[in-house]
């Protein structure tokens, strides 16, 4: 699955632009997540297409468990990812008239 694994050039102090473009990601991936799972659980599918956006894969029930201990990782990953860009310093943009 799509989870940035620590130690990723993006998780190791960069822009806060780019923490908040993987927040982003991270929560479009979680949107897809949770889909998948309500899909599988509320309206009895078979077999469910989730596309992470990089990758498709189909999952079944049986997938449920590692779907949901996905979910919960990646929630984790997102407060973390929003408390280090928390953390940064504010980016300073200077405007120069012409």
């Amino acid at each position: 699955m799509a989870i940035i694994e620590e130690g990723h050039p993006a998780l190791s102090g960069s822009a806060a632009e780019s923490w908040a473009d993987l927040v982003k990601n991270s929560k479009i991936i979680l949107f897809e997540l949770d889909k998948a799972i309500l899909a599988l659980t509320r309206e009895g599918l078979k077999s469910f297409s989730l596309n992470t956006g990089q990758t498709s894969h189909n999952v079944t029930p049986l997938d449920l468990p590692v779907l949901i201990q996905r979910r919960k990782d990646l929630i984790e990953q997102i407060e973390r990812m929003e408390a280090q860009a928390d953390a940064l310093p504010p980016v300073l943009v200077q405007v120069v008239p012409q």
